[in-house]
């Protein structure tokens, strides 16, 4: 190989780890380290006037976001979360109320979890703009529950 070849392969290389280099940086400026809400106890909330808000994913993805959110599953001021982010399920979840128990009911009708739990959730989000997170989910954005966004990914674990 001449000089120039190897020029053309090293402007190659630097083209390459620079992309990377940029993805990095961006997929991390949606990192931020979250800071813990106090739970809502669920007998001071007035559940016969208001049901939780349950934003959903239009439709399963055929990829997911992997990153890993932990905390504890609160209600805020009827807005199901983890630390600041407002969890946006997935297709086909829903919510179930029994007995003053809030329970979310995963698309195979079981019981996967419930308000006041340590969960860990595979997926992903930062502060969107309004039309990125309506891509996501009809019922957003909303003005009765506001960001940032976790889109939960397949990973749903409770502890």
């Amino acid at each position: 190989m001449t000089d120039i070849d190897y020029r053309r392969m090293d402007s190659k290389v630097l083209a390459i780890a620079f992309v990377a280099i940029i993805g990095i940086i961006i997929v991390s400026g949606c990192i931020t380290e979250k800071q813990p809400v106090p739970p809502v106890n669920v007998s001071d909330i007035n559940t016969s006037t208001s049901t939780p808000f349950f934003p959903q994913q239009k439709e399963n993805p055929a990829i997911y976001m992997d990153a890993q959110l932990v905390g504890e599953l609160v209600l805020d001021d009827g807005c199901l979360r983890v630390g600041d982010d407002l969890l946006v399920w997935p297709h086909g979840f829903s919510l179930s109320t029994e007995d003053g128990v809030i329970q979310i009911i995963d698309d195979n009708g079981q019981p996967i979890m419930r308000v006041g739990d340590k969960i860990k959730l595979g997926g992903g989000g930062c502060e969107m703009p309004s039309e990125r997170i309506a891509k996501y989910s009809a019922e957003l954005p909303s003005d009765r529950c506001s960001g940032p966004y976790w889109i939960v990914g397949e990973v749903i674990t409770s502890d």
